[in-house]
């Protein structure tokens, strides 16, 4: 009997199999019949379906590397994950069903196969391809709606910190106008407001990324600016907050262009301070900015340790950056930022329809280079 039709004349008992399995896990204890099933009579069916299609070798190779057919509308895998999370599924219960659900189905099949011919082995592997898309399509689903959920609650988070921020804040500034403050107590005031302004920055970060991961992207205005009078403006900003290390600026070409400021500002900002936190102490750091027809490139390079390249490969991305490091990097990390600066850096860039790159090599040190449109909006018009 073909794999298929086997399914079909004996789906009540791998269903059954199925619930036996899913009542052992945790969050399905005590849930219905109809719960336990959930979606798994139309996954079968599913997968039934698949097995009777006819399928080239190349579209195997195909499904094997990810590009499975288009299907318009949710998959019944796809469904499943979603109850699944709502019901409390860690991704590790969810995958364990799939892996309940092949192994029934091949285990009671074997049972009514004596010998197995050449079109029962393509059956296996048929539907080891389809038990394997099911769960990547459950899988895929599992971890959006799981990020979604952590983003939406880092952006309330943001919210809620944001007031008793400011009540914080202002109460510093209040003692601070006290002409009778003890200088021990200015000093701690002073500190206050200092905390209060770098807490203030990584609600910041967690907001803007928050709403990145949550389909929007980082919002821009964009306006008329001179990038020159701005790059000026953030380099002897952080000449004045970094006075030993030479920070060298050279301005070349046409710099006008129609950016978000504020934004802008804050990529420049970011990068030229961690050139300052990861460069070598006292070293010379350089900016620059070219303008150009095609557009505006601004490049800045700091003197330091050669970054591996496996690091590079996730320069932008903190959460993989973190999950590569040794526990010891990791407890270092732990004193230090969140790491979000470069994240929401690339979100700005490609916001303004730009791109950004990093090399480091032992004779140039590390450089980001920028490129930059001068009018993303008149460009995403034209596009």
């Amino acid at each position: 009997m073909r794999l298929a039709s086997f399914i079909r004349a004996n789906l009540e008992a791998i269903l059954q199999e199925w619930e036996d399995f899913a009542v052992t896990l945790s969050p399905l204890n005590s849930a219905s019949k109809l719960k336990l099933r959930d979606h798994a009579q139309a996954m079968l069916l599913v997968i039934c379906l698949d097995l009777e299609t006819y399928q080239a070798v190349q579209q195997s190779i195909d499904k094997s590397r990810g590009h499975a057919p288009l299907v318009f509308g949710d998959t019944a895998a796809e469904t499943h994950a979603a109850d699944r999370l709502n019901s409390g599924f860690s991704i590790e219960e969810l995958m364990a069903e799939y892996r309940a659900m092949r192994s029934s189905v091949l285990r009671l099949w074997h049972a009514r196969v004596d010998q197995a011919s050449s079109s029962d082995l393509q059956d296996m592997v048929r539907f080891n391809e389809a038990i394997d898309q099911a769960l990547t399509e459950s899988i895929a689903r599992y971890s959006t709606m799981l990020r979604d959920s952590q983003n939406v609650f880092l952006a309330i988070l943001g919210h809620d910190v944001r007031n008793p921020l400011g009540a914080i804040s202002m109460g510093s500034q209040i003692l601070l106008r006290d002409e009778k403050l003890s200088s021990l107590h200015g000093k701690i005031a002073r500190q206050i407001g200092k905390s209060v302004d770098r807490i203030g920055e990584i609600v910041a970060d967690l907001l803007d990324f928050s709403v990145t991961h949550l389909g929007s992207g980082i919002p821009i205005t964009c306006a008329p600016m001179n990038f020159a009078v701005e790059c000026t403006a953030i380099v002897e900003e952080l000449r004045m907050f970094h006075p030993n290390i030479p920070i060298n600026l050279e301005l070349e070409g046409d710099l006008q262009a129609c950016w978000d400021r504020s934004r802008i500002g804050q990529v420049l900002s970011n990068l030229v301070a961690n050139a300052v936190q990861h460069g070598v102490a006292g070293a010379t750091i350089w900016v620059s900015a070219i303008g150009n027809d095609e557009g505006v490139t601004w490049t800045i390079q700091n003197e330091g340790e050669v970054i591996p390249p496996g690091e590079l490969r996730f320069m932008f991305d903190p959460a993989k950056r973190f999950a590569i490091r040794s526990a010891e990097q990791r407890a270092i990390a732990a004193d230090g930022h969140l790491g979000l600066g470069l994240y929401i850096t690339r979100a700005i860039v490609e916001a303004h329809r730009g791109g950004i790159a990093v090399t480091s090599t032992q004779l140039e040190g590390t450089t980001f280079v920028i490129t930059l449109p001068r009018d993303p909006d008149r460009l995403a018009l034209q596009g």
